[in-house]
């Protein structure tokens, strides 16, 4: 491939507006009259470092100190060479790149796919307008069987594929498009009859697999009769490689939530869909890849695994999982019992009950158990003690003492057995198993548990609480601002009677306040920082001196040594993080609107993030009640889950204006 001369260069540059590309990626916002700030898609973060210059057209993040243009970006995000980003820019903008004869094999590739992209454009539209035809009066009763409804069908673009062997080539004929470019995409294969071709997809429910920028790469085909493979997707093309698309993505982008759902198939996508979660995407006809994990990592903060629940789907699950933990994803599993998938759990029990499973996530050593506990409950006459010793195996593997201790001890309220015997056995068997992997030389280094713990601490929601109390000394008058709604903004939202109560109670608008807050800790502080702005008193070093004196009080309580040490350090982390924030702002230099609206904006996550945690426990004791026969109060703590959950979705998207 020879070189892209500059002048190329150049008007690639001048046709991308930088802040056009990078808002593709990062919601950016304005925080001083030169820049726009954004959280970094290149490493994890949870204040914005990740500034824009419209002006210089250049990106620097002051956190991981990557910089560069517009085409530097493209490089990062997509991970593409320099001269990839350059073409990948090119046909964003509609240039063509002027090239030296060397180019001339890059430049056929470039002229199928851009012919195989506008085949596949115009297959999605032929397949969408044959579903909503009197063609497709047998797909849409399959579809309208399985709760499908219009809306569905538009959101996610489906179509229908007609029976006859030409129907899909003859219409794109008609439309211009040449015989290669339907190859090149996999829409027809040749004949083996005749000197034709003849349709790769016939009488299916179509699936367009489309990327971020909206391209449509793919399909995959749903058998509507129980005839033949029930699938059968595009094979991989000039523009489509399975191992690197997921179904739904836009979807999911668009949605603007920073937890995705991975499931398995098309059909999963459109289940949760149906209970209105569209941050969900599913694998194409394979198992997950790394290049998949990284396209979701970038945008999500933490992933729920939710796959059949066969043992293909659960190897499945677990094998995701590990190639999230690899990314530092966090990852979890949501385990729909009595049922194989989704669909068969919305049938069965209803989409309350979905939604509410869906919000009890559990860990790797939970799913593990969970999954246990169903296996022995299905097998006949297993004896009591192959479970004690498999579950004690899977006990044994679990890295956090904590958990290991709350598990062992259901473990032996379930078995009747001696709590402390069986955590002793767990211990004993945890460490013959840590000694046989440093035997074998693959014990964890201890820099990478330090590195791990790290993470955690810089994930836990103090942060976000501190920078509440930091906006307070600022403008003081923020803590008597109230987040209420009014009736007028839930006109055009569907929701039942309760939600809307509770949306429009001090519950939900309310000002500031210390049951806002977490910890104790956090509680205390924010009691005295509110005290303070409201009486017009609060500062920054106010604001610093109470969270000295607050841990001072803390660690009178406290009797080890080792716990005054590790408090102390919280202390200079919390002072710390204090200076910068209060820092961050300073230089953001803010309007007294911006500064409202961005507190009003943390408050309301915050608030909604309690309502979320709180639903989730909800399901949990529901749960446990089902269990124990208590059913009556299984479902008004299952309904009230839902109404939080519900009200916290409504909430967020009247903040972000969706």
């Amino acid at each position: 491939m020879g070189l892209i001369p500059q002048h190329s260069i150049d008007a690639v540059i001048n046709a991308n507006d930088i802040v056009d590309v990078v808002s593709r990626y990062v919601r950016l916002e304005k925080k001083s009259s030169l820049n726009l700030f954004g959280l970094c898609p290149f490493h994890e973060e949870k204040t914005p470092s990740f500034s824009v210059s419209p002006g210089k057209q250049i990106f620097y993040c002051f956190g991981c100190h990557k910089g560069g243009n517009v085409i530097k970006f493209i490089q990062e995000i997509e991970h593409l060479t320099f001269p990839e980003a350059v073409r990948f820019l090119a046909e964003r903008a509609g240039i063509t790149i002027e090239e030296t004869e060397e180019d001339s094999h890059w430049r056929e590739r470039a002229d199928r796919q851009r012919a195989a992209s506008e085949a596949l454009l115009e297959a999605a539209r032929f397949f969408y307008t044959k579903l909503e035809s009197s063609d497709g009066l047998e797909a849409r009763q399959y579809l309208d069987k399985r709760g499908v409804d219009r809306a569905l069908r538009r959101r996610y673009g489906l179509g229908y594929a007609p029976a006859y062997g030409e129907t899909l080539y003859d219409g794109l004929r008609k439309r211009g498009i040449p015989d290669s470019a339907m190859l090149d995409a996999g829409l027809i294969a040749k004949s083996s009859r005749h000197e034709g071709y003849y349709d790769f997809f016939r009488h299916r429910v179509m699936f367009p697999i489309i990327d971020a920028r909206g391209r449509v790469l793919a399909f995959g085909g749903r058998a509507i009769r129980d005839r033949g493979p029930k699938y059968i997707n595009s094979p991989d093309t000039v523009v489509y490689q399975k191992g690197k698309h997921l179904f739904g993505f836009p979807q999911a982008i668009n949605a603007s939530f920073r937890q995705w759902f991975i499931v398995e198939g098309y059909m999963d996508v459109i289940a949760l869909a149906k209970v209105g979660v569209y941050h969900v995407v599913a694998p194409l006809g394979t198992a997950l890849t790394d290049y998949q994990a990284r396209s979701v990592g970038r945008h999500v903060d933490g992933v729920l695994l939710l796959m059949d629940s066969d043992r293909a789907g659960r190897e499945a699950a677990l094998k995701a999982h590990e190639i999230f933990e690899s990314m530092e994803v966090p990852a979890k599993f949501i385990l729909l019992k009595e049922a194989k998938d989704p669909d068969d759990y919305l049938n069965k029990f209803g989409s309350q009950r979905l939604t509410a499973s869906l919000r009890t996530p559990l860990d790797k050593t939970e799913y593990r158990l969970e999954l246990l506990k169903t296996d022995v409950d299905t097998e006949i006459a297993v004896p009591q003690a192959d479970y004690r010793n498999r579950a004690i195996d899977i006990l044994a593997q679990e890295k956090d003492g904590i958990k290991r201790e709350i598990y062992a001890g259901r473990l032996a309220k379930e078995l009747q057995l001696n709590a402390t015997s069986l955590v002793n056995e767990i211990d004993r068997r945890r460490t013959l198993l840590i000694e046989g992997k440093e035997s074998s030389g693959i014990a964890t280094a201890p820099r990478q548990a330090e590195q791990r713990r790290k993470r955690r601490i810089s994930r836990r929601p103090a942060g976000r609480e501190l920078f509440l109390l930091t906006l307070l000394t600022f403008d003081r008058s923020l803590a008597q601002l109230r987040l209420g709604l009014s009736d007028s903004e839930l006109r055009g939202f569907a929701v039942t009677d309760d939600v809307k109560d509770l949306l429009l109670s001090d519950e939900a608008g309310s000002a500031i306040s210390p049951n806002d807050f977490g910890s104790d800790f956090m509680q205390n502080l924010a009691q005295a920082a509110i005290e303070e702005a409201i009486s017009g008193e609060l500062t920054l070093a106010g604001l610093d001196a109470s969270i000295g004196n607050s841990l001072a009080r803390l660690t009178e309580s406290l009797h080890e040594e080792e716990d005054r040490e590790r408090l102390a350090k919280s202390a200079d982390a919390l002072h710390t993080l204090l200076i910068r924030q209060h820092r961050e702002v300073t230089d953001a230099k803010m309007t007294k609107d911006e500064l409202r609206n961005i507190f009003l904006d943390r408050l309301a996550y915050i608030r909604m993030s309690s309502w979320t945690s709180n639903a989730e426990r909800w399901n949990s004791e529901a749960h446990e009640l089902e269990l124990s026969g208590d059913g009556q109060e299984a479902e008004r703590l299952y309904a009230k889950a839902a109404t939080y959950t519900m009200a916290a979705e409504t909430f967020r998207m009247l903040i972000q204006g969706d």
